[in-house]
């Protein structure tokens, strides 16, 4: 065992060592500025040939699969090899989803009586989408104008499909034919994770409740870092630098295009806050509108979209949020808001959270499995330190990005709970340490 950690180490301080010279060559020879120009052109057209190939489908894909088969048997399902959820889509995109009726609203009792029925799958989403966005993820023709943050179906009985919508306990049943039961079945029981679960209702909003303690692997990642000039060109449209000023200040490099484009760069934290304020600052669309808009921003800024999915909708701000998923688990912490947040503020105005950084490749870290408490747990030493259970809505284990102490191209995800506190996302940890 000594001998094993003692090579992962090793070679772990390789790469590192690699990386490191690869990048004093690439800076001291003298031709580093043409060649870093060709290598973002590179990288560039690889991000474009990546970005042609994504759908809406691909970024507003369900994150969670839960599937109970009795009232007391449920389980959260992933699997570490392929996307569950993109292969349970792909299989739905073959059924036929067509005329959509409601069958309750606003009972929180039949909402927790459909969603506890025997052999059901659940696909969640983190929050509400649209109608639209579903009809364009599973390739599908329903007819239903409402929001849903899940897609409940039965593995036993055909044309038993449902969509459903936590904030005002909304059960919409859906038409359902050619629907291959047997091949999602096959999915469900084949080499995945189990984690048992129960689904369970806090401030009008289904969480996936973990009965018993769980392991989580840690992860260390190479990460890349695009240059600030890649996004003057991407998100300033221009590519005559000469238009483009910048100008330090208070450990930022702040661009601008002299008209309504600005770039701010955190020099330290490798974060970018861009505004675009040409038009009106204030402005209000449909969620589908909204939805559908940033992901064409998302789309157009050429960030690495690999691993990256739909988060929330802040109806108030008009802003959406996406985030980055590893093993099923989404990251926290990349930037004070999420992976990327885009909110459109005009009809031709946005603003822009976003990071530098992108996972890249996967190293060893020679760690054992986090051990994370039950939701209960959690939820019990939370009150216990004078947290309100009404301020909580809501609580899902994630991975927060640090810093790697030992080199600046290496970044760990470490497993937590994360708990949004007062529409706030905070590490348990941190909660606990403070007081409310």
């Amino acid at each position: 065992m000594r001998t094993s950690r003692f090579l992962i180490h090793l070679g772990l301080i390789l790469v590192i060592l690699l990386s490191v010279v690869l990048s004093w060559f690439i800076w001291t020879n003298p031709a580093r500025y043409e060649r870093t120009k060709q290598q973002t052109s590179r990288s560039s057209n690889v991000i474009q040939n990546e970005q042609a190939n994504k759908s809406v489908g691909d970024i507003y894909l369900p994150t969670q699969v839960v599937y109970r088969q009795t009232a007391t048997n449920a389980h959260l399902i992933n699997n570490t090899n392929v996307s569950l959820t993109d292969s349970i889509r792909t299989a739905m995109e073959k059924w036929r989803l067509t005329r959509v009726t409601r069958q309750s609203v606003n009972s929180r009792k039949a909402y927790e009586d459909i969603i506890n029925q025997d052999n059901m799958v659940m696909l969640k989403y983190p929050d509400n989408v649209t109608g639209g966005i579903l009809n364009d993820a599973f390739k599908q023709k329903m007819d239903f104008s409402g929001k849903s943050s899940r897609i409940l179906f039965s593995v036993e009985k055909r044309n038993e499909v449902y969509l459903l919508n936590d904030d005002n306990y909304g059960i919409y049943k859906v038409r359902a034919r050619n629907q291959n039961l047997a091949r999602i079945k096959e999915m469900l029981s084949g080499d995945v994770q189990r984690f048992e679960v129960k689904e369970t209702l806090i401030n009008h909003h289904l969480i996936t409740s973990y009965v018993n303690g769980v392991k989580v692997p840690e992860y260390s990642y190479l990460i890349n870092k695009q240059t600030a000039a890649y996004f003057v060109s991407t998100l300033m449209n221009s590519d005559n630098a000469s238009s483009v000023t910048s100008k330090e200040q208070s450990g930022k490099t702040i661009y601008s295009d002299g008209n309504s484009k600005r770039m701010t760069v955190n020099n330290k934290r490798g974060t970018v806050f861009y505004e675009d304020m040409a038009g009106q600052s204030s402005y209000h669309e449909t969620a589908g509108k909204a939805l559908l808009q940033s992901f064409t921003v998302l789309n157009n800024m050429e960030v690495p979209l690999d691993n990256m999915r739909y988060y929330n909708y802040d109806a108030k701000n008009n802003a959406v949020v996406y985030r980055s998923y590893v093993e099923g688990f989404p990251i926290f912490n990349q930037t004070d808001y999420g992976t990327v947040e885009i909110q459109i503020t005009g009809p031709r105005t946005k603003e822009i959270d976003f990071s530098l950084y992108s996972l890249q490749i996967p190293v060893p870290t020679g760690k054992e499995r986090t051990d994370l408490p039950s939701t209960q747990t959690v939820l019990q030493n939370l009150q216990a330190n004078g947290y309100k259970l009404s301020d909580i809505h809501n609580i899902e284990i994630g991975y927060q990005w640090t810093a790697n102490p030992s080199s600046d191209l290496v970044v760990n995800l470490t497993p937590t709970w994360y708990v949004n506190y007062k529409d706030q996302w905070v590490a348990y940890q941190k909660l606990t340490a403070a007081q409310p």
